[in-house]
């Protein structure tokens, strides 16, 4: 009961804060993927992300998101969607502290729904105009309510888990970016691991090609919830603001 008012309390704290900043000089991407195929075969796939962030002084808050769906023909392939904020307050030029607050959903994972919160520091380890690398290391909890089944009956819903991140971002042309993402959540019972790799390319203006692939890994996944390894490959058109 404890852990859940602190979810429902932290989920105040950081809308109260979001409330706080204002709609000018946010800066960030959207991105957007869709493909329909009928005759033979019939699938349909749709691929959506947001990533926008504000500073004001020693404030930097971080708005992100990611829609997947997927369907062959009267089957879904994969559900899965999250949202989160997480304000970050910058002690020095390169090192930070923050908090994050994730909701999300994989229904074909058998999450009907999953609330995570992480406070921990973070550093910049480079700072240069063509080239960023930072890392982070937190501590928080996970909520997580699983859709009814046999292989998840006696899993544990509350828990307690550590967060390392890393994010590397440099530019290889001016027209042509690389990221690679990498979170790590742990705890007792189960390690998810994912990793994702982005080429972004200019197209146009505000527009551009982003091509990504994400690899995530679960240590412990049994029964019906699938397999320990999801991969997902796309190409997305990105507008940036």
């Amino acid at each position: 009961m404890v852990f859940k008012n602190t979810l429902v309390s932290a989920s105040l704290v950081c809308t109260l804060l979001a409330s706080e900043v204002s709609h000018a000089d946010w800066v960030g991407d959207f991105e957007l993927g869709l493909s329909n195929s009928r005759g033979n075969t019939e699938n349909t796939t749709v691929n959506a992300a947001l990533d926008m962030s504000k500073k004001n002084d020693s404030w930097e808050h971080n708005i992100f998101g990611q829609f997947y769906y997927s369907k062959s023909g009267s089957q879904r392939g994969a559900e899965n969607c999250f949202i989160g904020y997480k304000p970050s307050y910058y002690l020095t030029e390169k090192n930070y502290i923050f908090s994050f607050l994730r909701y999300g959903q994989d229904k074909y994972a058998s999450i009907d729904h999953r609330t995570t919160l992480v406070s921990g520091v973070g550093r910049q380890i480079i700072a240069m105009k063509n080239h960023r690398l930072q890392t982070e290391l937190g501590i928080g909890g996970r909520q997580t309510i699983y859709m009814s089944s046999s292989s998840t009956e006696d899993l544990p819903s509350d828990e307690i888990i550590y967060f390392l991140g890393g994010k590397y971002l440099g530019s290889i042309s001016k027209t042509a970016r690389f990221s690679e993402t990498v979170r790590v959540e742990g705890g007792g019972d189960n390690t998810y691991i994912a990793t994702i790799s982005s080429l972004k390319l200019s197209i146009e203006g505000n527009l551009s090609a982003n091509i990504n692939y994400i690899a995530r890994y679960n240590t412990d996944v049994t029964g019906d919830k699938g397999r320990k390894v999801d991969s997902l490959s796309s190409v997305t058109l990105v507008y940036h603001f």
